[in-house]
C-alpha cells in the first residue's frame, strides 16, 4: 500500500468507479448531509481518513473503488486545511478483483451507524433501483432487495423501519 496525502490526491485525476457512482450519490445526497447535520462529521472523517482506500488505475487516471468520503474530500473546494495533510493508505486492485459487494457493504456500514439520522425509507429505494438481479443473487441468494433484507443488514427492526416510514409521511401531510 501506498501513503499519500489528500493535497497530492488532489492533484491526480481520480474519479470515481463507474460502476459505483450511484453509490457515491447515494451518500453524498442522501446520507453525508445527514451526517454533517447530525454533528458527527468530524468523528466519520477521522475513521474514513484511518481506512485503507482501494483504487484501480485505468488510462493514466484513479478510479476509486472505496471510501465515499475521501472521494467527497478530493472533489469539495471547501476543504478544512488540516484534512489536506492527512495522509491516506491506497491500495491498488485490477478491475478483475473489483467486487461490487466491497462497497455495497462499506455504505451498509456507513447507513448503520447514522440509520437514526437518515432517511431509510429513501435510500432502501435507491439501493433497491441499484441492485440489479444478477447483483442480488451474488449477495444474498434473492431476487430482489427486500426491506426485510436491508432492516437486517443495517440491524433495525422491520417495524421499526415501517413506523419511520409511516412518520414520514404524517409529518409530510402536516
Amino acid at each position: 500500500m501506498d501513503s499519500i496525502s489528500i493535497a497530492k490526491l488532489k492533484k491526480q485525476s481520480v474519479i470515481i468507479f463507474p460502476d459505483i457512482a450511484q453509490l457515491f450519490e447515494i451518500y453524498s445526497k442522501a446520507i453525508r448531509p445527514q451526517i454533517a447535520a447530525s454533528g458527527n462529521l468530524t468523528i466519520h472523517q477521522k475513521i474514513s481518513l484511518s481506512k485503507p482506500t482501494l483504487c484501480i488505475g485505468l488510462d493514466k487516471k484513479l478510479h476509486l473503488v472505496s471510501n465515499f468520503e475521501i472521494f467527497y474530500l478530493l472533489k469539495t473546494f471547501d476543504i478544512d486545511q488540516r484534512l489536506l495533510s492527512q495522509n491516506l493508505l491506497i491500495g491498488r486492485i485490477s478491475e478483475e478483483q473489483f467486487c461490487i459487494g466491497y462497497v455495497f457493504y462499506e455504505l451498509i456500514d456507513i447507513i448503520a451507524k447514522y440509520e437514526e439520522k437518515l432517511n431509510l425509507e429513501l435510500i432502501f429505494k435507491q439501493l433497491k433501483e441499484f441492485l440489479t438481479m444478477d447483483m442480488n443473487k451474488q449477495m444474498f441468494d434473492k431476487n430482489v432487495f427486500a426491506a426485510a433484507t436491508f432492516c437486517k443488514l443495517i440491524n433495525v427492526q422491520e417495524q421499526t423501519y415501517y413506523n419511520r416510514c409511516k412518520g414520514r409521511v404524517k409529518n409530510a401531510e402536516s
